[in-house]
């Protein structure tokens, strides 16, 4: 009986340092956007956003602003998709919002125009004041002929911040969810008015 109880002894310290740990936290984001009425022309096709740096990666990325140089990933918290992937959807779910002919890179048709996109960053700043979600990326409108070349129209740079109330994954994602819809709706509403707004970041 003695060598059981042992066993059991030894085996319970190994338990309390498991639960000790974070478990892993998968966040998932769902950009939406109110409708509009949708005009028909100019369709759009939405190209695969590249990412720079650890802004593309499905580790959660975090910068404490005394050292802004310095880019950290967490242990455990995780993105369900690559965060170009989820800029990617918000973009095309942005447009649809606006017009009635939009494509996405699962289903890259011929289309008016194509949105081309590079994800500058996507991590969490922590400084004094409290932590905030950033969300930063650069896009160009390339008008598409009829011989499958193109044309840049305009490019620019949209960006967004979001305060994080707290360490909860759920709020860590309404952060960065918040700050995709504001920078996608800025972006989308240059579009529809053929300007482009100075970049607040």
């Amino acid at each position: 009986m003695k060598p059981i109880v042992l066993l059991l002894l030894c085996a319970l310290p190994a338990c309390a340092a498991l639960k000790a740990g974070d478990a892993p936290v998968t966040m998932r984001l769902s950009p939406t956007f109110a409708p509009n009425q949708p005009i028909a022309a100019p369709s759009f096709t939405v190209a695969a956003v590249q990412a720079r740096g650890l802004s593309g990666g499905m580790r959660y990325a975090y910068v404490d602003a005394t050292a802004p140089g310095e880019i950290h990933q967490a242990a455990t918290y995780f993105w369900e998709e690559p965060p170009a992937d989820s800029l990617a959807r918000a973009l095309v779910a942005g447009l649809r919002s606006r017009f009635a002919t939009v494509t996405g890179p699962s289903l890259a048709l011929a289309a008016d125009r194509r949105v081309v996109a590079t994800l500058d960053r996507f991590e969490e700043v922590s400084a004094a004041h409290g932590a905030q979600a950033v969300v930063s990326f650069d896009v160009t409108q390339v008008a598409q002929n009829q011989a499958g070349g193109g044309k840049a129209i305009w490019a620019g740079r949209y960006c967004a911040t979001r305060p994080i109330g707290s360490a909860a994954g759920t709020v860590r994602a309404a952060a960065f969810q918040g700050a995709i819809e504001q920078a996608v709706a800025a972006f989308v509403q240059d579009v529809a008015s053929g300007t482009v707004t100075a970049a607040s970041c």
